[in-house]
């Protein structure tokens, strides 16, 4: 009998579009509702493999409990201004155009093309999230969600049935008041100390922050990750730029367990120059070893730094660019104890070459299976690499969907509610991997049994993070 997964997804937006249409002034508007679900029908899938829009829902909580969700990252995201301020303008036709690519409401681009106040829309977003319906019947069955604060609280909700444990998380640190200068508000550094510190006091404070996002926030450098939008939006300024004199303040206060609970770094969307200066702050400051490193929605390149690959494969399988995440840097992130989210966006997590693999036929057969060969690719790597420099090879990597996070998803896993399929895949390839010849030199990777390697990925490396380092205290 196959084994029923259950899943953690260490980055996830059930909130972006939801929040939105909470600007619209329809009464009884559905799409307000967390648990509303948009199937992709046959037309949506075809949509989505024309443009690369999904215009269905993707992780909204009614698809997570079909799916086995048990442990949700939701991540606050108060949209940066510079995806509705382009080369459309800044009106009615940017905003036109900006819903229909994001599905968050008309409503909603217009008060993000007008708003200077990140850290009120995301005061407004976390306020909406704790407000929303917690509770709801799928079927003969009933479904809720809790934040939850801490371990124990966390690991109540994963014993109790038909119920998802909320942990919250934030992308991007402009949600404190940056970047918003070309807007007409300067950063204010005492008020961004300010924000920090409140955001450390919540009764649900995040247990990562994306540092770095797509545009410039006056704190740190981000890497190049709108090259289809390079024409429409420009996020030059500050581009592979490392840690200002206030990011630095802020990074300490953040890190700092005095002031609050500590939140921790998550390496997605920084620079390369400024992910080289947090490993080494890391390490000045004796904390290499204490402080996690955590990225939650990424992919690898398949090189080192200086380019070359520590493994060679038969044709190239990943996407090379500093938006994903060298070797080097995949073992630092075992050593620190850390997790490595992958993400299933197909414009990150493989190169033209293995996406041409992939069918465009909707009705495809075996598009799951080909779209899990897409993930084992990424499992595979860090495995291999792992245990190329001794260290055991599956407990690192986990799931980072980025799911309804305006993503291009592979064809076969479009929905959370694919994650048992997918599971499923998985379990076969590894079987198929630990059987047959391979380049694990270390026992204990070899034996593995391919049911526990999967149980791993898709739940197991996020608890036992959770259990370490989710502590009442910070």
């Amino acid at each position: 009998m196959k084994p029923d997964f259950h899943f953690a997804d260490l980055h996830c937006h059930p909130n972006l579009k939801t929040f939105g249409h909470s600007f619209t002034n329809r009464k009884n508007n559905r799409k307000q509702d967390v648990w509303y679900a948009e199937k992709p029908s046959a037309f949506r899938k075809l949509v989505k493999i024309a443009t690369g829009i999904t215009r269905f829902s993707q992780t909204d909580f009614s698809t997570m409990a079909k799916g086995g969700t048990k442990l949700a990252f939701v991540s606050l995201y108060p949209f940066e201004k510079g995806f509705f301020i382009n080369a459309a303008g800044k009106g009615l036709l940017s905003a036109v155009l900006s819903d229909w690519v994001t599905g968050i409401s008309y409503k909603r681009i217009r008060h993000l093309q007008r708003h200077t106040d990140y850290f009120e829309d995301l005061c407004l977003e976390y306020a909406f999230m704790l407000a929303g319906k917690q509770t709801h019947r799928i079927g003969q069955d009933e479904y809720s969600w809790k934040p939850v604060a801490d371990w124990p609280e966390l690991a109540s909700v994963l014993e109790t049935p038909n119920q998802i444990a909320v942990v919250f998380s934030i992308e991007g640190a402009h949600v404190f008041n940056t970047g918003l200068e070309a807007y007409g508000r300067k950063t204010d550094p005492e008020e961004v100390i300010r924000n920090v510190k409140t955001v450390k006091n919540w009764q649900f404070p995040p247990v990562f922050i994306t540092f770095a996002h797509n545009f410039n926030n006056d704190l740190c450098g981000h890497a190049r990750s709108l090259d289809p939008l390079e024409f429409i939006v420009n996020q030059r300024k500050n581009l592979d730029a490392d840690f200002s004199p206030l990011g630095e303040e802020v990074l300490d206060l953040l890190l700092d367990k005095r002031s609050g609970k500590r939140i921790l770094i998550d390496l997605k969307h920084m620079s390369i120059t400024a992910r080289k200066s947090y490993y080494n702050y890391l390490k000045v400051h004796d904390q290499a070893s204490s402080i996690p490193l955590v990225v939650s929605h990424g992919a690898v390149a398949g090189v080192r730094f200086d380019g070359t690959p520590s493994l060679k494969y038969e044709s190239p399988m990943f996407y090379v660019s500093d938006i994903n995440f060298f070797d080097e840097e995949i073992v630092n992130i075992h050593l620190s104890g850390g997790l490595f989210a992958i993400q299933l966006d197909c414009r990150r997590i493989a190169g033209k070459m293995a996406l041409s693999q992939i069918s465009r036929n909707i009705f495809h057969k075996e598009l799951t299976k080909q779209s899990a060969q897409i993930v084992w690719n990424q499992i595979r790597h860090v495995a291999e690499l792992l245990d190329k420099h001794h260290h055991f090879a599956w407990g690192t990597a986990c799931i980072g969907s980025d799911f309804d996070g305006t993503i291009n998803p592979l064809n076969g896993l479009l929905t959370v509610e694919d994650f048992r399929i997918m599971a499923s895949e998985l379990v076969e390839l590894a079987n198929k991997y630990l059987k047959g010849p391979n380049r694990l030199g270390l026992a204990e990777n070899r034996q593995i049994i391919p049911e526990d390697l999967v149980e791993r990925f898709c739940i197991g490396n996020v608890t036992r993070f959770m259990e370490k380092h989710y502590i009442c205290t910070g």
